[in-house]
């Protein structure tokens, strides 16, 4: 039985598709559902964009920022 693959090797530039992929889906979502005002359908989505919205903010968590160090050593700011 084969296992999942735990890492990927993924750019910088491939996560920031993947994020706008996510933002525009999620506000296609939310349009419907505002302009609508149908419960049931809204429910569904809310389902789903909140899913979408704990997708993004694992991602976000996952990365590692880098700020500047200035000669002392210390991260600036």
């Amino acid at each position: 039985m084969s296992k999942h693959q735990k890492t990927f090797q993924l750019t910088i530039r491939h996560i920031d598709l993947i994020e706008d992929a996510l933002r525009d889906q999620i506000g296609r979502l939310a349009h419907p559902a505002i302009a609508e005002g149908i419960a049931s359908a809204s429910a569904e989505n809310d389902a789903l964009i909140h899913e979408l919205n704990e997708l993004l903010g694992s991602l976000h968590n996952q990365k590692i920022f880098y700020s500047q160090v200035n000669r002392t050593g210390v991260p600036a700011g």
